[in-house]
């Protein structure tokens, strides 16, 4: 099994590198990303604190034997751009962190994919972020962005996001897919059982974004 959405202390998680690795060994995943927040969150990766997690996970990987992606999570600001620090992750989530109408969301991710190389495009269309519905038509244009760009979906279990409906549409695109706990909390690392449930069910047929990477 797979994580690759987990937060630690590094921004607004609660459990350090060590325990998230010797979490995730305990549960028999076989790769995990630490996607800490980017610089936009008032808690996120600055460069130093980027190098400084990137010695620990070094350890980690070495001490449990368990591979663990360096990442970032990037919220899509306004103008659909992400802001990075000065370093070079192994994998890089986009997503949206604010409340925004239906059109609003469409519009900054299909900028961001203009702008940007992205690994995965972050809890899509989460109720949380005040999303309500899907447009059908706006979703072919991000599916034939998604697939034009190689971007894979994020299957996120604390979102219980994408909705069926629109994984009912990615039936019929070459797409990539990836999955996530987005754990805050050590307890919750490795938390998947639902993505693989979904991806099962709607996306036999892609490919699992490590693939790529």
């Amino acid at each position: 099994m797979y994580d690759l959405h987990i937060h630690s202390k590094y921004s607004d998680g609660r459990s350090d590198i060590y325990e998230i690795a010797s979490k995730a060994k305990e549960k028999g995943l076989k790769v995990i990303a630490i996607v800490d927040h980017s610089i936009e969150h008032r808690l996120g990766l600055t460069e130093k604190k980027a190098e400084l997690r990137q010695r620990e996970i070094e350890i980690a990987k070495s001490k449990y034997d368990i591979e663990i992606l360096s990442g970032v999570e990037c919220g899509i600001l306004p103008n659909g751009e992400i802001v990075l620090p000065n370093f070079k992750f192994d994998f890089i989530i986009a997503s949206v962190h604010e409340y925004v109408t239906e059109y609003e969301y469409y519009r900054r991710v299909l900028a961001c994919l203009e702008k940007y190389e992205i690994d995965v495009i972050g809890h899509p269309f989460s109720s949380m972020f005040g999303f309500s519905e899907n447009v059908r038509e706006l979703d072919l244009k991000l599916l034939e962005k998604i697939e034009e760009n190689g971007v894979a979906i994020e299957i996120n279990s604390a979102h219980r996001s994408p909705p069926e409906n629109f994984l009912e549409l990615c039936k019929d695109w070459r797409i990539s897919y990836s999955i996530g706990s987005d754990a805050h909390d050590v307890m919750r690392v490795g938390d998947v059982t639902w993505c693989m449930k979904i991806a099962k069910k709607y996306l036999r047929n892609s490919k699992f974004v490590l693939r790529h990477i």
